[in-house]
């Protein structure tokens, strides 16, 4: 038997559902197929066009055999959900996406996109396995993503994506990732932590002091705790889904099941 348990479920009740299930005659299990959720995605950052309108809507489709060919083909989990973005994404605003609007969107936008292409593909509703410590059993989780997956939105679309962060000694002026962060991250997932963070403050930091930031060398040369607090203020900003691991209290033995959410877990891949 398949124990599924709701995100949002009271425990106690879970447990008179499955031991009033456990003394019923067994009936014929019903298929339920659920229906794909809308296609059409809220930016929570906003994408800013050529002439500086915030666009706030995108446009995503169902993924197809085609599509999962082409994702197997990636090398890395990564590269994978390049691909997923890449093919599901349709439209923003009226322009038709393009590897070019893709790169120039905040990270939490197309964080934001390639979830709305899993429930475009495979509904709101899905289910993920979690170890339980004290059935010493895989349970599946039950998640609906529109409410267990909470978003974070940029309240001012222009002015909340560039902030500025006190250092020690020094002043930065940091804007939040975009694409091609992301993307340059993706191609160098063999690197260490540390280099991957002098990626990111690549892409992040406009200035120091008040002078621009021309070179790699000048982010490698900051303070690791200056460069440490200016990797968490942009993790503490970043818009678009936020995928916190989901506690679950198991109804079997009331143990603490914890689910990790991720794009991995969701796709399978």
């Amino acid at each position: 038997m398949t124990n599924t348990i709701s995100a949002a479920a009271n425990p106690a009740l879970a447990n008179n559902m499955l031991e009033k299930a456990m003394t019923e005659k067994t009936a014929p299990a019903e298929v339920r197929i659920t229906p794909p959720s809308s296609n059409v995605v809220t930016l929570p950052g906003g994408f800013i066009d050529a002439a500086g309108e915030v666009i706030r809507e995108a446009e995503v489709r169902e993924l197809t055999g085609a599509d999962e060919e082409a994702i197997a083909r990636a090398s890395n989990i990564g590269k994978a959900i390049l691909t997923i973005l890449s093919r599901g994404t349709v439209r923003v605003g009226d322009q038709k996406a393009d590897d070019k609007i893709l790169d120039q969107m905040l990270s939490g936008d197309r964080d934001a996109l390639i979830l709305g292409i899993f429930k475009a593909t495979f509904g709101k509703e899905t289910e993920i396995p979690a170890y339980c410590v004290g059935c010493e059993d895989i349970k599946t989780i039950g998640l609906d993503l529109d409410t267990d997956i909470k978003t974070k939105v940029l309240l001012d679309p222009i002015n909340d994506r560039v902030f500025t962060v006190e250092g020690k000694n020094k002043v930065y002026t940091v804007q939040l990732p975009t694409g091609l962060a992301q993307k340059d991250m993706i191609n160098n997932s063999d690197k260490s932590s540390a280099e991957l963070n002098t990626i990111m403050l690549e892409h992040t930091v406009l200035q120091i002091d008040g002078s621009p930031v021309l070179s790699k060398l000048q982010v490698q040369n900051l303070g690791l705790t200056d460069r440490r607090k200016i990797i968490d203020e942009i993790n503490a900003r970043v818009s678009g889904p936020q995928f916190d691991e989901i506690s679950i209290t198991c109804p079997d033995c009331e143990s603490e099941v914890r689910v990790p959410i991720n794009f991995g877990t969701l796709f399978r891949i």
